[in-house]
Order: structure tokens, then C-alpha cells, then sequence
């Protein structure tokens, strides 16, 4: 048998471009001898049904064979182990596998690097992704120059949205493409520079349009159209985005992410009414299975999030579905961010979405909120809880039991090496919103003090960075000028790329964007020709149905006749009437008394004796009255 097994090894010609079923008997024959005959040691037969496997996307099954080949096969084979490791998502064997072969030949540590970056793009890590990527730029032989730059902006613009840093990239390339000029456009757009990125975009467009034609065009043209519509919605052009989106023919869109983005930003446009068909329609969940190698992580999140609040408005979410496995890898991901949570606790105090929309049912909600926040022990859920409380009062328009718990236990996270920015923004906004401006102002200088005195380790992580900034400037409107300089000059030193907070210490708007690209393109005569009325938004409303009475007739009930059709009548000569029949019935001849009457004409029934009226009256009267005691 190995040796009909080693012959037909022998006979093998590998290339990718065969068909499935090629690569599943290359597969099956290249298995049988590395296995039968070779004990997981043979370079040539291990490559052969890792690369097989890999052409048939079975790469959990080719995880299993590496598992077994020898160890001195991993060095010839790390570049399509590490793939491997990639596509599965083993990012911590793959770090391992990059550490401990650096000194690989020239070729395969190109193609580790490559993979290593990919990986950490995969994850999230773009720090770690982008410092590879520089090294591949910075000593580049081999690759294609242009190829390396679209990937290094395509990690820059991933890096800005996640940290809400201004990175740019290396160096310009002479060479223009669709895919670069498309990616620098990201780059703009996280940096909040939306009119740079739209025209980027229009640009990567016209380019794109020049290069294709045919099915290539639309599938190429198709993402960059998307962002632009993307764009025109953060801009709030809503016309020009929905012109875009209703355009698009979903139903000949086969990428499935890029019709999930169709679909997603379309419905972000309309009302909620039916929550059901709409969750049936996205059908986020199996997005989430199928898509999770191409999402990025910023997608991830949006997805996810969507899921969630679209099972919880139909009901379907479960506390089971929010265990604390998935809470807590949410919370590593996505740091700060308490959804998930704040579902739980509305599952656990059985409030649902109708629940926080009917006005009549808000005060049942915040006491059973107060209830519980009184009660809990975890301080966490207690902040979720306060938060939610808050955004129920708001609703109503009175404060009164959210107020004093959300000072208390911002007191407390005062006392706290950091300060939740979620409990002291809400508490910021309540005060604004009560118009307490002493209160207001005298919070800030709490934390305005606090801030100056944390670690400046901690304004690594861009949303407490973006939070102080953020108190700093609102101390700055309430005429806190000195302690909101001191803390801008504090976070200064932590950033000094900051043009803003540079702007503001230097009394220069040198390094801010020009006044043309902050300022709408529309013409004064086109502004103040736009009607008022049209300005306000206005509810619409319902067409009124003209109500049209019904016309009852009137119908005469129909009497069944007396005789059926079938009855055949006598002659009346033949009728005789009874002579008796004026009289009763028991004084007529032939009556016959039935055995009631019998009864009582004999005397009653069999065994008792009639007793008279008055012996009855008169033994009731006879009666003893009871003698009351002495």
C-alpha cells in the first residue's frame, strides 16, 4: 500500500489555478503519504496539502496537520503557517512564530512581515500594524512601491478614527490611483476634514471611471460612491446621500459587506416602525459570522451595536444573549463603552423600549431605576443606571431623583485616580440644562483641579485627552480663563500636534483649517432666498380619512310559515270541533288526571300525615323565651 500510496505522491504536478476537486485529490493523496508513510515529516507532502487546503479555505483543518509535522518542517513552511494562523485568527502563535524566526532568509521575512501587519490590522493593534508596514517602506527590494503606500494610508486612516489622532502619511507618490486617492481621503475624513475628503473622493471617482469598465467599474466604483454618500450624510446634504443610496441596486450587489453597508445606512434614514422586518432584513447576526476577517473594528463595533439595539426594540434581546463573557470581551475591545450593559440592566428590571417611549410610564421606570440603585451593590451598573435614570427625567423635564444621586456619585468619582467622564458629562449637561450656572461653574473647577493633578500617562488614551479638552473649553465659557489656560498648557505638553489647543495659547489660527473649507459653498442669494418655513421641522401629519356613515337597512324578519308545503289539509266537512272546548280542561269527559293530581286528591303522599294550620301556628307560639342569667 505506501508504496501505490508513494507513487502516486510522486505523480502530483501542484499549481494554484487547478479546480476544487483537483486540490481535494491532491489533498487526499499528499495526506495518505505524509501521514501513512512519512510520519508528518516530508517538506514536499506537507506543502502540498497545506496549499491544497488553503486553495479550499479549510483552514481550521490545516491547523490540525501543523499541529502535527515535525518541528524542523516550520522554518521551510513558516510563510504559509503563518497565513494559516492568519486566517483563523491566531494572532498570539503568529507573534510567536515572527519572534522566534528572525532570522529567516530575506524572502519569507518580507512575507512574515506582511502577514504580522495584516494580523495586527485585523485586530485593531494599528500602532503595531503601521511600525511594520514603515520598516517594509523603509526597505523595500521587492514589493511595488505604490502597492506599499495604499496599505500604509489604509492603517493611517484606521489609527486616526481609533485614537481621533492627526497621523500622516510618509511621503507623497507621483503615481496616482483610485485605491491611494481613495485612502487618503479616509485619511482627511478622520481628521474631520470633510470637504477635502469629498473631493478626494470625486476625484478617486472620475480616476476610477477612466481606468474601468464593465463588471470591474461598478465593483470598484460601487465602495468609493458609498463614502461619498457616507460624507454627504455626516454633512447633513441628506438629498445628495439618499440620491446616492436609492440609486444602487441591492440585489445585484455579491459582496455581502458592501450590500450590508447599502442596506444599514439606507435604514438609518427611516423611521423604526417595524422593528421586526427590518432585523430580518439586515440579519446582523450572520453578517457578524460571515464578515468578521474583512470588518474593521470601528465596523465591528457599529454592527454589533446595531444588533443589539434592534433585538432589543422586537423584544428578542435576552439576558442570557448579555452574559458576562460577552460583556466583558465588549469592554475589552471597545474600553468605555457600557451598551451592553445598560441592556442587561433594562432586561433585569423588565423595562422595555415601549416602556421609555409612553410619557405615562416614565415614573413607574425611574423608581424602579432608583429602586435599584439604592440596592445594587455594583458600583458600575449603578453609574448605568444613574446615567439611564437621568435620560428618563429628561424626558419629563424634571430632574428631582436623578440629580442627587448623580452628584453623589460624582463626588465620590472625584475621589477616584480617574474621574468617569460619563457621570461628570452628564452632570455637566443636567447643570446647562437647569441653567444652574453657579453649580455648573463651580464643578468645573473641581475637576479642572483634578485634571491638573493626573498623571499625564493617563491623556494617552484619546477619550480622557478629548474629555479634559472638553471641560477645559467649558471652563473657558464660564469665564474661567486662568485655571481652563492652565490645563490647556497641561494637555499641551501631552500633545504637542494639538493645533487646536495651539491655537488657543498662541492667540493664532495659523495651523486651523482656512475659512473657505469651514464655510457652506452656497451663495448668500441662495441662503436668504430659502423660505422660513421650510426651516422648521414640522411633524407629518396623518391624512385625514372623511368618515362615511354606514346606511343600516332595514330588514323585516321572515317568519317561518305555520305548515310546511308538504301539509295536506282536510275538507272542512270533514273538521268536527269539540263541543267541550270552552270548558277547563279538568271538567272536560275525557280528561285523565296524571298521577300529581292523583296525589294530592288522595291526601298527600304515601306515609305522612296532613297536619293542620293552626296546631303549627299555635306550637310556634308556644315557644319558651330564653332567661337571660342573674
Amino acid at each position: 500500500m505506501s508504496n501505490s500510496i508513494a507513487d502516486a505522491f510522486k505523480k502530483l504536478n501542484v499549481s494554484v489555478d487547478l479546480s476544487q476537486s483537483e486540490h481535494d485529490k491532491i489533498f487526499n493523496v499528499s495526506y495518505e503519504y505524509l501521514s501513512k508513510v512519512k510520519k508528518f515529516n516530508d517538506l514536499k507532502a506537507a506543502k502540498n496539502c497545506l496549499v491544497a487546503l488553503i486553495n479550499l479555505d479549510k483552514y481550521h483543518k490545516a491547523d490540525q496537520i501543523i499541529k502535527k509535522l515535525n518541528k524542523s518542517l516550520v522554518g521551510p513552511l513558516i510563510l504559509e503557517i503563518s497565513y494559516i494562523y492568519y486566517k483563523i485568527g491566531k494572532i498570539d502563535e503568529l507573534i510567536k512564530l515572527y519572534e522566534s524566526n528572525e532570522d529567516l532568509q530575506e524572502g519569507a521575512s518580507i512575507g512574515l512581515k506582511h502577514v504580522l501587519a495584516q494580523s495586527y490590522y485585523k485586530i485593531g493593534d494599528y500602532e503595531k500594524a503601521l511600525e511594520l508596514h514603515q520598516q517594509l517602506i523603509s526597505n523595500n527590494k521587492y514589493d511595488d512601491e505604490l502597492d506599499l503606500m495604499i496599505n500604509e494610508r489604509a492603517i493611517i486612516s484606521q489609527l486616526n478614527f481609533q485614537t481621533g489622532g492627526k497621523v500622516n502619511f510618509s511621503k507623497k507618490v507621483e503615481e496616482n490611483s483610485y485605491d491611494l486617492l481613495f485612502n487618503e481621503a479616509l485619511i482627511e475624513l478622520s481628521k474631520q476634514n470633510t470637504f477635502k475628503a469629498l473631493d478626494l473622493l470625486e476625484k478617486a471617482a472620475n480616476l476610477c471611471q477612466q481606468e474601468l469598465s464593465g463588471s470591474d467599474l461598478e465593483s470598484e466604483l460601487l465602495p468609493i460612491k458609498l463614502t461619498i454618500a457616507y460624507v454627504y450624510q455626516l454633512t447633513n446634504d441628506q438629498s445628495k446621500s439618499l440620491d446616492i443610496l436609492e440609486n444602487v441596486d441591492v440585489e445585484k450587489i455579491n459582496d455581502l459587506m458592501i450590500k450590508l453597508i447599502v442596506k444599514n445606512n439606507l435604514y438609518s434614514y427611516k423611521d423604526l416602525n417595524n422593528a421586526n422586518a427590518i432585523e430580518r432584513d439586515l440579519n446582523y447576526q450572520q453578517s457578524l459570522h460571515k464578515l468578521s476577517q474583512k470588518l474593521t473594528v470601528l465596523q465591528y463595533e457599529t454592527i454589533l451595536k446595531n444588533s443589539m439595539m434592534l433585538k432589543f426594540l422586537t423584544g428578542t434581546l435576552s439576558q442570557s444573549q448579555l452574559n458576562n463573557q460577552l460583556i466583558n470581551e465588549f469592554n475589552k475591545k471597545f474600553c468605555g463603552d457600557v451598551l451592553p450593559l445598560s441592556y442587561k440592566l433594562m432586561l433585569k428590571l423588565d423595562i422595555d423600549y415601549k416602556d421609555l417611549q409612553d410619557s405615562s410610564k416614565l415614573t413607574v421606570v425611574g423608581r424602579k431605576l432608583v429602586k435599584f440603585i439604592s440596592t445594587s451593590s455594583d458600583e458600575q451598573l449603578k453609574v448605568v443606571a444613574t446615567v439611564l435614570l437621568t435620560f428618563v427625567n429628561s424626558k419629563s423635564g424634571s430632574f428631582d431623583q436623578s440629580l442627587p444621586i448623580l452628584e453623589k456619585l460624582t463626588e465620590e468619582s472625584l475621589a477616584q485616580p480617574v474621574v468617569s467622564p460619563g457621570l461628570v458629562g452628564t452632570l455637566i449637561g443636567v447643570y446647562e440644562k437647569t441653567h444652574s450656572s453657579k453649580k455648573l461653574t463651580d464643578l468645573l473647577v473641581k475637576v479642572l483641579e483634578k485634571l491638573l493633578y493626573t498623571p499625564q500617562d493617563l491623556f494617552k488614551n484619546i477619550n480622557y485627552y478629548n474629555f479634559a479638552k472638553v471641560v477645559a473649553f467649558k471652563a473657558l465659557n464660564q469665564g474661567r480663563d486662568e485655571n481652563a489656560k492652565q490645563l490647556f498648557e497641561y494637555l499641551f505638553e501631552v500633545n504637542a500636534n494639538d493645533h487646536l489647543i495651539n491655537s488657543i495659547l498662541t492667540h493664532s489660527n495659523r495651523d486651523l483649517l482656512p475659512l473657505n473649507e469651514l464655510t457652506s459653498k452656497k451663495s448668500i442669494d441662495e441662503i436668504v432666498g430659502v423660505d422660513i418655513d421650510t426651516l422648521i421641522p414640522t411633524r407629518k401629519s396623518k391624512p385625514i380619512k372623511a368618515i362615511v356613515k354606514k346606511q343600516n337597512k332595514i330588514t323585516k324578519k321572515k317568519k317561518n310559515p305555520k305548515f310546511g308545503p308538504n301539509k295536506v289539509l282536510k275538507d272542512e266537512k270533514e273538521l268536527t270541533l269539540d263541543e267541550e272546548r270552552w270548558l277547563p280542561m279538568k271538567l272536560r269527559s275525557y280528561y285523565k288526571p296524571t298521577k300529581k293530581d292523583k296525589k294530592k286528591s288522595s291526601g298527600g303522599q304515601q306515609g305522612f300525615t296532613e297536619t293542620s294550620t293552626h296546631s303549627s301556628s299555635s306550637s310556634n307560639n308556644k315557644k319558651k323565651k330564653k332567661k337571660g342569667k342573674k
